[in-house]
């Protein structure tokens, strides 16, 4: 801001203030703020950018991952499957010794007693 030019006027021989021109600068603060706004939303909108493609490359990663343990998951099925298989534990048992029993009996066990428990001698026989 400039002081206002001041004249003497001649017939009452005082003071008068002129009014000069005001010399107009630019401001700069605004344009500042607006740019520091830019560069940060431009910053962050990167940050986030980023911080998706890294969790995009994560679940890619887990997604393999779950279907290797997929393929050996049913790997392992069909090994059990196979083991399990009668015809290939029927052989197996005739060559230990183990035979089908030629009769059967059936135990009915009642729940609701209490148990029983049988004593022994000393021979490992029971006494009753």
């Amino acid at each position: 801001m400039t002081a206002p030019a001041i004249r003497r006027s001649k017939a009452e021989g005082s003071l008068q203030v002129i009014q000069g021109r005001r010399i107009h600068r630019p401001t700069v603060a605004p344009w500042m703020v607006m740019a520091l706004i830019g560069v940060v939303a431009f910053l962050g909108l990167g940050f986030a950018r980023t911080s998706l493609d890294r969790s995009a490359f994560e679940l890619a990663e887990l997604n393999a991952e779950i279907d290797a343990q997929l393929a050996t998951n049913q790997e392992l099925e069909l090994e059990i499957a196979r083991l399990e298989n009668p015809a290939r534990i029927a052989p197996l048992a005739l060559e230990m010794g183990m035979v089908i029993p030629a009769d059967t009996n059936q135990l009915l066990v009642d729940l609701d007693t209490a148990p029983v428990v049988a004593e022994t001698d000393g021979g490992g026989e029971s006494k009753g």
